[in-house]
């Protein structure tokens, strides 16, 4: 497709050039019979000829100028050479023109035609023939302008699919590791348990790997992968930790960018369960009107520990991937109130 493409553009190309200098050459016979002095005797062919001559040194100087000239010297800022050159070949051109001119033209072919000065068809010849660069170095411009801004946006999608995959693959996966070794300790102990956790984990795993490599998925299955993490979560947890979840989803096909919150949750668990002290965490979502409010409020015993600079850098995470995806459409808060850690995230989907 893309090689299509590409001939489809030459060949437009090239019928655009062909159709602008074809009008070109013929507008001295177009603007000829179109005569508003109906008595005025026709102009001879080798009128045509001369006129035709500085034309073509012209559309020379303008292909010169398009292939060579301004990729080698104007686009390289070798402005001096560029200006050199184009001003003698605009002399070399002018010359030839004017000695052809009175080679083909000894004599005034036709008397109620008097032929102008030397000096001022030579000086028309040069204002021709500059016209012709500038138009030349304007659409070289403008065509490389397009063809950079085209490559620029092209990159900073890259980038952005690139800094979104990074993000992404930045969420800490250490619950799969600590959920495996609850798995193992819990083999002995409840042999039923411990299969349901292999389940929940296979469920966890084959949503990671094979449903989130599109931009976005459907809102009910991310929810369904918290509520897996969430229950999965649930077999370990001593009787002393309190846990309450609300979704509420009114639309659950609307499309969301996918894994945005479980590293929020993720923290909840990590850094909001105590042994010993009563514990609690709770977590919200509600949609409505493609507006989604998420948020989880749990009880800290880690925010003066090492633990929470790792939270720290599931924040931080969660904002970039936020600013790249949902920019202006989002809102994040959170913060600490004595022993209590909240967290918000409200999207326009």
């Amino acid at each position: 497709m893309l090689n299509l493409n590409s001939k489809s553009k030459v060949f437009v190309s090239i019928a655009l050039h062909t159709l602008v200098w074809g009008f070109w050459f013929a507008a001295p016979i177009i603007f000829a019979f179109n005569r508003p002095q109906s008595n005025e005797p026709p102009r001879e062919a080798i009128s045509y000829f001369l006129i035709w001559v500085p034309m073509s040194f012209s559309l020379l100087l303008f292909y010169l100028n398009y292939f060579i000239l301004i990729n080698n010297l104007l686009f390289k800022k070798k402005l001096l050479w560029f200006f050199l050159t184009n001003i003698i070949l605009i002399i070399v051109f002018s010359y030839c023109s004017d000695l052809l001119r009175h080679f083909f033209q000894p004599m005034p072919m036709n008397k109620r035609f008097p032929q102008p000065p030397n000096g001022f068809v030579f000086g028309l010849h040069n204002f021709s023939f500059m016209f012709v660069i500038s138009i030349s170095v304007a659409i070289r411009t403008t065509s490389r302008w397009f063809k950079t801004e085209t490559e620029r946006k092209i990159l900073e999608n890259e980038n952005l699919k690139s800094k979104l995959s990074n993000l992404k693959m930045q969420l800490n996966p250490h619950f799969f590791f600590n959920t495996l070794n609850n798995i193992y300790s819990l083999i002995n102990i409840s042999p039923e348990k411990a299969q349901e956790s292999v389940h929940g984990l296979a469920k966890l795993m084959r949503y990671h790997l094979y449903e989130t490599n599109e931009e976005t998925v459907p809102l009910s299955g991310e929810v369904e992968f918290l509520k897996n993490y969430i229950a999965l979560m649930k077999i370990r947890m001593n009787p002393n930790v309190t846990i309450e979840t609300d979704f509420t989803i009114d639309n659950p096909t609307t499309r969301i960018a996918p894994l945005l919150f479980i590293s929020l949750v993720e923290n909840s668990f990590k850094h909001g369960i105590s042994p010993i002290e009563n514990s609690f965490i709770k977590i919200t979502m509600i949609e409505h009107d493609q507006i989604l409010a998420f948020e989880i409020l749990n009880t800290d015993y880690h925010q003066k520990t090492e633990g929470l600079e790792e939270t720290g850098i599931g924040l931080e995470n969660l904002r970039k991937r936020l600013a790249l995806i949902y920019p202006e459409k989002h809102n994040f808060v959170y913060g600490y109130e004595s022993k209590h850690f909240h967290v918000k995230v409200i999207l326009q989907l």
